[in-house]
């Protein structure tokens, strides 16, 4: 079984809630995500955001250089523990209609984040196991 933790190849990029979309928007672009983990000074996790929600809410005309993260970034996070399955985190990802899910160890503390790319991209097949999953509805699911 190919466990989760084995399956992340970087780590998490997390900012602070108080920071401006524009510099979300920043990070994003130095570090070649499309994913921040938004966390308190203790590296609590408290929100995601997501190039999803930027494109949102440039189309709601917020205003990125003054609007803070904390305005728009999720507080309901998908989270899978460390030592679970690939299997499990693709049937989450699949379920949520989501591209990443953040990782956590037993004492829910950020370990990193799971992309679908980080999926797919490994040796293991492991969409394939996913047995109830038609086809169709993971090309739906992929290219929208």
């Amino acid at each position: 079984m190919t466990l989760v933790k084995n399956l992340i190849k970087k780590q998490p990029i997390t900012t602070s809630p108080n920071n401006t979309l524009r510099e979300a928007v920043n990070l994003m672009s130095i570090n070649g995500v499309g994913f921040l983990v938004i966390t308190d000074s203790n590296n609590k996790v408290l929100g995601i955001l997501s190039e999803r929600d930027i494109i949102n809410a440039l189309a709601n005309n917020i205003d990125i250089a003054k609007a803070r993260i904390s305005k728009i970034m999720k507080t309901r996070i998908i989270k899978i523990r460390e030592n679970e399955s690939a299997v499990k985190a693709s049937s989450l990802m699949l379920k949520h209609n989501i591209r990443h899910l953040v990782v956590v160890n037993d004492r829910d503390e950020l370990i990193g984040v799971l992309s679908i790319r980080d999926l797919l991209t490994t040796s293991n097949p492991v969409l394939r196991k996913v047995e109830y999953v038609k086809l169709e509805e993971l090309d739906e699911w992929w290219f929208g």
